[in-house]
């Protein structure tokens, strides 16, 4: 009669089981944070100092309005889903003026339209005269 009863013994089986379960988890757990990783960094966008967005004032879930600065040129720009378009181009004092005063959206677009309007009445006065 064998009296090896309280030996403990591990076959060869069992443990190529345990390596390939940690190995496939770890695999797994790799995988997992390649993905959120990947995902994070695609979101932002690609990183680029000559165009930046100065400053959003959002209007809707997916449309705002924003300083956008290209290379030393600075631009008032509205933005949505499916759209873009330029409204006019900054000065840079004007984007200062903008980024130092603590006013709220309507204060400062309707600032930045009475500038728009004013120019283009005093381009008419020169027209005509």
């Amino acid at each position: 009669m064998p009296t090896d009863y309280a030996s403990p013994t591990t076959n060869l089986s069992t443990l190529d089981v345990t390596f390939w379960f940690i190995t496939i988890v770890l695999l797994v757990i790799l995988l997992l944070l390649l993905y959120f990783w990947l995902n994070r960094s695609f979101k932002r966008g690609p990183k680029t100092k000559e165009v930046t967005f100065i400053k959003k004032y959002y209007l809707e879930r997916n449309l705002y309005v924003g300083i956008l600065k290209i290379f030393d040129e600075f631009y008032l720009v509205v933005v949505s889903t499916n759209s873009f378009q330029i409204i006019r181009k900054f000065e840079e004092y004007e984007v200062n003026n903008i980024i130092a005063e603590k006013s709220t959206f309507l204060e400062t677009f309707s600032k930045m339209l009475k500038k728009d309007k004013n120019i283009r009445e005093e381009k008419n006065d020169d027209k005509t005269n």
